[in-house]
């Protein structure tokens, strides 16, 4: 069984906007044939997307195609409204939660997903929480930061508390990456360099925190490999060692911390995944393909093989491994 577990849906039409807020950003769709729609936030184009993102009986044709057997779901990370004022992406969320579980009804043994709750209001958020429960979806996809504040800050202590007392696994994604003005080069620098930085900025804060010390049965996972945390694991466990300070922090060793939480696959080099299996463990590693997006990881089962990661361990990482997180 395969079970791709990083992949992303769009809604074919968000809310329209209520006369009385005012929010320049609001998405919105248009459609630009019958198969395609440009998505606007605000007047500015963002991007066009075809009708694989939010039709569900298109989204199994081409599981079918490419034998996966089981797909999760996320909202696009440029989705979750964490820069929107709280009223108007209250809305906007509820909608894609609402339009997640309308998606899964229509193919309920091929399609999971994830949700999205306003984290910039955690009492909201709490009330999303319980909603996505009561949807039937399978988690929440959270991004690194919050208008510029880690999602592993102890304010949000409440919502993983949440998280673990519904069962509902957390999968963050990088957003918005800090530094952008020291990147030289196109801007789609932000996506290959900054999305992994936030990613390992991410794992390194909700080990510094303890979060599994406090929440220990929460299922957290992180995209793309875990970002950059794979070539930065070693030199914080060798200044955990050397300094006190780390280890009154954090009584664990970064390296045996980090083996507790769970990675996707959508790396895109079979020897650094192969890595990630040998550092973390083959059992905390989930396939993804980063889809349906033209730049996603093709071809599952074969890259998986490329990557060194054979017998039993194949079989883990390409759906075992999912299908238990996600009680299949």
């Amino acid at each position: 069984m395969i079970v791709d577990f990083h992949t992303h849906f769009l809604p074919r039409e968000f809310p329209a906007r209520p006369a009385d807020i005012d929010e320049p950003a609001w998405p919105r769709m248009e459609a630009t044939s019958d198969t395609t729609a440009m998505m606007y936030v605000g007047s500015r184009e963002f991007r066009s997307f075809d009708d694989q993102y939010w039709n569900a009986a298109r989204r199994v044709e081409a599981l079918d195609r490419t034998g996966v057997d089981i797909q999760v779901m996320s909202p696009l990370p440029e989705i979750l409204s964490y820069w929107l004022n709280t009223q108007a992406a209250e809305i906007i969320t509820d909608s894609v939660n609402q339009y997640a579980a309308d998606m899964i009804a229509q193919a309920p043994t091929r399609l999971r997903a994830l949700g999205v709750v306003v984290l910039q209001d955690v009492d909201v958020a709490l009330r999303q929480l319980q909603t996505i429960k009561d949807h039937g979806l399978s988690g929440v996809l959270l991004g690194s930061n919050v208008n510029g504040k880690s999602v592993a800050s102890v304010e949000f202590d409440s919502v993983y508390a949440k998280a673990e007392e519904l069962g509902l696994i957390v999968f963050v994604h990088g957003i918005r990456p800090t530094g952008l003005e020291r990147m030289v080069g196109p801007g789609l620098m932000g996506a290959v360099l900054g999305i992994p930085h936030e990613n390992a900025m991410a794992i390194a804060s909700f080990m510094m925190t303890d979060i599994l010390g406090r929440y220990p049965n929460l299922k957290l996972v992180f995209s793309h490999g875990g970002g950059s945390i794979g070539a930065m694991l070693d030199r914080m466990t060798h200044i955990w060692n050397k300094f006190p300070a780390m280890r009154e922090t954090l009584k664990v060793a970064p390296t045996d911390y980090a083996r507790r939480f769970y990675y996707d696959t959508a790396v895109f080099g079979s020897r650094y995944l192969n890595y990630l299996a040998d550092r973390f463990g083959p059992e905390r590693i989930l396939v993804g393909s980063d889809g349906p997006t033209e730049i996603g990881q093709t071809d599952l089962e074969a890259f998986i093989a490329h990557g060194g990661i054979r017998d039993a361990a194949r079989d883990e990482v390409l759906g075992g491994n999912a299908a238990r997180l996600l009680a299949l």
